[in-house]
């Protein structure tokens, strides 16, 4: 769709202190000019009467796996179109397609499919980079990850994928592994968001990995770690190490299954909205 103007009328704006009812916004390039409650005369726009529902910025999704029936690990760029398609009708305007735990030989196979896919993207969520979810992962907290995938972190590995693409926005590794901090440096380096996820480490892991990049958890109380006993002395978790590190953001999985309405009220009183994502 080709326009200078766009008007999108007769809805709730959501902006970050309040809802404007029967509220009118106008965008001008990819630039919003102007916002005001009740309806207001622009020439040459193009107008979309929102029908009283909600006006949002588009959502962003950093760690999706797939929809309308398609999965990023088929390999199709037809599931990577369908996938991004789906999501845009839903409002979310731009994602970070994630891969789970596999072979080296299937991931990069992947990671130039994803590329294919990006240049052909027009009508769906913008690609941002890919995810990595694995495969450097605690065995003890694999959750749905194949273990026949799941291996320590190996330089010539990891260093060999990223020369092969510059594709990767994201990737997710236990940083209590052997090389996992030398991993997290590394990725830190070339600018790639680094999380820790699918673990079993305890608060003087992961604060050494906080230091050295790691920065964000997957999908808190999800695959990792809480409080252990271990003769007859208790460590803290990856879990209370996300709650004690104010500087760290968690992901979580908010829809009620994976965690109950008391667990969502606790991360969102300890960690706030600034620090907590919704996956």
């Amino acid at each position: 769709m080709n326009f200078t103007k766009l008007k999108i009328f007769n809805g709730r704006i959501i902006t970050p202190y309040r809802i404007i009812p029967n509220g009118s916004i106008l965008i001008t390039g990819d630039t919003i000019t102007e916002i005001k409650e009740g309806d207001f005369e622009v020439q040459d726009a193009v107008e979309i009467d929102a029908g009283g529902k909600y006006i949002a910025p588009g959502f962003i999704d950093i760690h999706v796996h797939g929809g309308a029936g398609y999965d990023f690990m088929d390999g199709s760029e037809a599931a990577f179109l369908g996938i991004a398609e789906a999501h845009a009708k839903y409002g979310t305007t731009a994602m970070l397609p994630t891969l789970l735990t596999c072979g080296k030989r299937n991931l990069l196979q992947i990671l130039k499919l994803y590329e294919r896919a990006n240049e052909k993207n027009k009508f769906g969520s913008q690609f941002l980079g890919m995810h990595l979810e694995g495969p450097y992962f605690s065995i003890n907290q694999k959750g749905a990850q194949d273990p026949r995938y799941i291996r320590n972190p190996d330089p010539k590995e990891y260093k060999e994928i990223l020369s092969k693409s510059n594709s990767i926005a994201r990737w997710s590794a236990a940083p209590e592994l052997k090389g996992a901090i030398e991993f997290g440096r590394y990725l830190k380096s070339k600018g790639i968001l680094i999380a820790l996820g699918h673990t079993d480490a305890i608060y003087e892991e992961v604060l050494e990995a906080f230091e050295n990049g790691y920065s964000l958890a997957t999908h808190l109380y999800s695959g990792m770690s809480g409080v252990k006993r271990v003769n007859a002395v208790r460590y803290a978790g990856v879990i209370e190490s996300c709650f004690i590190i104010d500087e760290m953001d968690v992901e979580i999985i908010a829809d009620g299954i994976h965690l109950p309405p008391p667990l969502l009220k606790l991360i969102y009183k300890i960690k706030g909205p600034e620090n907590s994502i919704d996956n």
